[in-house]
């Protein structure tokens, strides 16, 4: 073989062996955790109704990902479970002539734990906060939809740096 076949046969070498690889198919979790079980989160907040939302965006989150099945938790190989910690609102905008909050801040704090069903043993535990802003109108049921709809959207992002923690194989 001459001098440019070795060349050429050396770079297909090289970018064949350059270390891209599809994201997806990695984890950080052990060989043998196969499916999740996530019960509602509790909620230590006096804000009804978030520990369901919580819930239910990391729940969609792990079954339209399809990698990690949730299940039941006597069948499960993993525990996903956590709690709301804080909930608060503050107002971040106010209006110049009558001195009025326009916007506020909703700020939701949680912590999880990930663990091994069989072993026992907690693979992730973290505290995790994500905020939204709102408008604040003055009919207060459409605030209050505001309010809601910021709820929805901390968790699911919330629930994505989860996923990304748990399956993100980096």
């Amino acid at each position: 073989m001459n001098r440019t076949g070795h060349l050429i046969l050396l770079g297909c070498l090289l970018l064949s062996s350059c270390g891209y690889h599809l994201r997806g198919k990695e984890t950080n979790l052990p060989s043998e955790i196969h499916s999740v079980a996530i019960p509602i989160f509790g909620n230590r907040t006096t804000e009804t109704g978030m520990e369901s939302v919580v819930t239910e965006g990391l729940v969609e989150k792990f079954v339209s990902s399809k990698r990690l099945p949730v299940t039941t938790q006597s069948s499960a190989d993993a525990l996903l479970t956590g709690t709301i910690v804080t909930f608060t609102t503050y107002p971040v905008a106010v209006s110049s002539s009558n001195q009025f909050s326009t916007e506020f801040r909703a700020t939701l704090t949680l912590e999880f734990t990930f663990k091994d069903q069989k072993t026992g043993k907690v693979l992730f535990r973290e505290v995790m906060s994500d905020w939204r802003n709102y408008p604040v109108v003055q009919d207060l049921n459409a605030t209050e939809q505001f309010k809601r709809e910021a709820i929805r959207q901390i968790s699911f992002l919330l629930a994505e740096r989860m996923y990304e923690l748990i399956l993100g194989g980096f």
